[in-house]
C-alpha cells in the first residue's frame, strides 16, 4: 500500500473522469448492479489478486473493470464521487485518516490480505543478538512508523506507552516519542520506505524494517529472511476492498469480497508472494 495519494486536479482530473466515463463508469449515486463493477487497485498484489479471481472463475456472473493506480490519483475521492464503485489498496488506519481529513464516509467491505513489515539484517543473526546502542532504520511516514514501532515491541526490543488494539488510537500520531522502554538504547533512523532495503548494506545500520512489497523487490523472502515478521492475525493493517455506504449490500461487492477471501486466493497468495503478502486471518 502506498503511504500517500494526491488528489487529481485540473486537466488531469478531467481526463481521468472522462476516461472512466468512456469505460461505462457513473458519476455520483449508487451504481447499477447489472453493470460491471469498477475497481481501482494497486498493481501488486491487489490488481493481480483481482485478475486471479477472474481467471479462477470465482466471481460467477460478476464482471470487473479494473483500473490500476498510477500517477497523481486519489482512489478514495473517485469512490466518494461515484466515478468508480470500489478501490483496493489500503488498510483501515489509512482510510480512517482519509475520511477524517476529507469529509468522507467510505466503508470497508472485506479484509483480504496483509503486506507484513519485517525486521531484517545482514549483520545480526537473531533479534536477541542486537548490540546496545545499535541503529535500526524505520519508515518515516507516520502510519508505517507506528507499525514499525509496534513490530519492535512485539520482538521484545522496546515498550510503547500505547496499545495497538486500542480502537481510539490515531496511528498517524504515533512516533518514537511513544517509546516508553528502550533497554538497548536503540537509535531510530527514519528513512523513506522505498530506501529501507538499501540500508541493509549501510555499515551504520544494524537492522531495518521493510514493507513486504519492497522486501520482495529487493530479493528477500520474508518468511525465510526476516528476523521478526508481522502476524496477520488481528492485524489492523489488513488491506480492504473499500466502497460507498450505499453499495454495502450490492451483490457484486459481496461476490468480490467472497472471491478474494476464498481458499483458492489464500493458496495463491501463499505460493506466489513467499511471505511478502499474507492472507487475512
Amino acid at each position: 500500500m502506498k503511504a500517500k495519494r494526491v488528489l487529481v486536479t485540473g486537466v488531469v482530473a478531467a481526463t481521468l473522469v472522462l476516461g472512466l466515463a468512456a469505460c461505462g463508469l457513473k458519476s455520483g449515486g449508487a451504481a447499477d448492479p447489472n453493470q460491471p463493477l469498477t475497481v481501482m487497485a494497486d498493481v501488486t498484489p491487489h490488481s493481480q489478486l483481482l485478475k486471479k479471481a477472474e481467471e479462477l472463475g470465482l466471481l460467477g456472473d460478476v464482471k470487473l473493470k479494473i483500473t490500476e493506480i498510477s500517477g497523481a490519483v486519489d482512489p478514495n475521492q473517485l469512490v466518494k464521487s461515484g466515478d468508480i464503485d470500489a478501490n483496493f489498496f489500503q488498510h483501515k488506519p489509512f482510510l480512517s485518516d482519509w475520511n477524517a481529513k476529507n469529509g468522507g464516509n467510505l466503508i470497508t467491505a472485506g479484509g483480504i490480505h496483509l503486506e507484513p513489515l519485517g525486521l531484517y539484517s545482514k549483520k545480526v543473526g537473531k533479534v536477541e543478538e542486537l548490540p546496545s546502542g545499535a541503529s535500526i532504520a524505520i519508515p518515516q511516514d507516520p502510519t508505517n512508523m507506528a507499525r514499525a514501532l509496534f513490530l519492535l515491541q512485539d520482538a521484545g526490543l522496546i515498550t510503547m506507552n500505547v496499545k495497538p488494539d486500542d480502537p481510539k488510537l490515531d496511528y498517524s500520531q504515533i512516533s518514537t516519542k511513544n517509546v516508553s522502554g528502550n533497554p538497548k538504547n536503540i537509535q531510530f533512523l527514519e528513512i523513506d520506505r522505498p530506501q529501507l532495503a538499501a540500508t541493509l548494506d549501510d555499515p551504520k545500520v544494524s537492522m531495518s524494517i521493510i514493507n513486504g512489497n519492497y522486501a520482495l523487490e529487493a530479493g528477500l523472502a520474508p518468511e525465510k529472511d526476516a528476523k521478526h515478521l508481522e502476524k496477520a492475525e488481528n492485524n489492523p493493517y489488513v488491506n480492504y476492498v473499500v466502497t460507498r455506504p450505499e453499495l454495502q449490500n450490492d451483490p457484486r461487492i459481496k461476490k468480490l469480497t467472497e472471491a478474494l477471501a476464498s481458499q483458492q486466493i489464500k493458496d495463491y497468495i501463499k505460493t506466489t508472494y513467499k511471505g511478502a503478502v499474507l492472507p487475512a486471518q
